[in-house]
């Protein structure tokens, strides 16, 4: 009798653990995925989820497309009350305002214990994973998929009959604008993105950028309000233009409202020139130090707990693959930074053989990049930044435009 009870009582164990089992495979984790991608990109991040999921039983990838409009609130609503996503993709900047209420995750602490992801990472270049790591504590909140940036577009038809070619300095740029506009009575540049203008003139002429322990700017310099005043003299002189008739400068470029203009090399879909032909290139990299601002955009993990971090971390690292960043990478019309997807995969090598002329401009500049310290209230430095170069264009003083720029700045950082 002893014997049957001690029998019975571990068929109960063992039922009890298939039952646990059979409950975790019916019931996987769910791993939540919100995006505002459509189109390719959009179908491309769905066949990652279907495949992981495929993959294992463990863990189930919801996609979950957003509206674009406001996202970036809703997310830090939504994860500041417990019920966001597990999963955005965006840039370090996004990461750094999730650090103090401990909920992005560092991923570091898996990557470190994983070879195989450790062999990935370690593939990066070193100012992009400087950026990995560029926080305040300097954890891991974000990590890159793909590499895009800044490339001047410009109207090859007028730049041929005033005999231009593509500018290497910022002088020459501003120059050959002013003879555009004298010649054709149009701007002959404008920059869609006017904080990355300021950012590159910055940073190119040795500033520095942030000072992380004090929280402060570090750009209150005088080469930063000669820039401020080149740029602001250009716009009122009409040689540059301000602001699109749109949300970006593609559609005034096409329809030869302006000559030229520095914009993501993802907008070459919306070029469809009216009447003319046009060109990419290199935006200039160097004053007197060489730096560009690459954009790096990847998974966001958010805390929801050691079960649900793990699987996001396990998703990443799938969707970091060499073959399934190679797949991103070509949806997104972008460049892979990773090394272990340009050696190891094909379908990435066949891409980059005939790369289009947007991303080689990009990749031409790759050299140069540079990566920005990220802390919560940096994003705010950005849009200070905007208003300072808009500020200036419409006539307010340098010294004034930069004082407010850097008190917005540093009370976003530290308030």
């Amino acid at each position: 009798m002893k014997f049957r009870s001690m029998l019975a009582a571990l068929l109960a164990v063992i039922f009890m653990i298939c039952g646990v089992a059979m409950a975790e495979t019916a019931n996987p984790i769910e791993i939540t995925i919100w995006h505002t991608f459509t189109d390719d990109q959009q179908v491309a991040l769905q066949g990652f989820a279907d495949a992981f999921n495929e993959s294992q039983d463990q863990y189930e990838v919801i996609v979950q497309s957003q509206a674009y409009s406001g996202f970036e609130d809703t997310v830090y609503n939504a994860v500041a009350n417990g019920v966001g996503p597990n999963i955005i993709f965006n840039y370090a900047s996004t990461a750094a305002d999730y650090i103090e209420g401990d909920l992005v995750v560092d991923m570091s602490q898996y990557i470190n214990e994983d070879p195989e992801m450790k062999e990935i990472y370690d593939s990066l270049p070193e100012a992009i994973k400087a950026e990995t790591v560029g926080f305040i504590d300097g954890g891991m909140y974000a990590l890159p998929a793909v590499t895009t940036g800044p490339i001047f577009f410009y109207n090859k038809t007028i730049y041929d009959e005033m005999g231009f070619s593509a500018p290497t300095t910022w002088e020459e740029l501003a120059e050959q604008a002013k003879a555009i506009y004298e010649t054709y009575g149009i701007p002959g540049f404008a920059a869609d993105s006017l904080t990355d203008l300021m950012t590159m003139l910055i940073m190119q002429s040795g500033n520095e950028y942030i000072d992380m322990e004090n929280k402060c700017v570090l750009f209150d310099t005088e080469s930063t309000r000669e820039w401020l005043q080149w740029f602001g003299d250009n716009v009122q002189a009409g040689y540059f233009g301000l602001r699109p008739t749109g949300d970006y400068w593609s559609d005034d470029f096409n329809a030869k409202l302006v000559a030229s203009y520095s914009g993501s090399c993802a907008g070459v879909p919306y070029i469809v020139p009216d009447g003319f032909e046009y060109d990419v290139a290199p935006l200039p990299n160097t004053i007197t130090t060489a730096w560009y601002p690459s954009w790096n955009r990847g998974p966001i993990v958010f805390n929801q707990g050691e079960e649900a971090n793990r699987g996001a971390y396990e998703f990443v690292k799938f969707f970091l693959q060499p073959d399934n960043n190679a797949q991103w990478a070509i949806a997104m019309n972008a460049i892979s930074p990773y090394g272990t997807t340009q050696e190891q995969s094909e379908v990435y090598q066949e891409f980059a053989a005939e790369m289009p002329a947007s991303l080689a401009a990009v990749q031409a500049n790759l050299d140069a990049a540079g990566a920005l310290p990220t802390i919560s209230g940096s994003y705010a430095v950005r849009e200070a930044l905007e208003e300072a170069a808009t500020m200036v264009a419409g006539g307010m003083s340098v010294e004034d435009a930069l004082a407010n720029c850097v008190a917005t700045s540093n009370a976003a950082m530290q308030g």
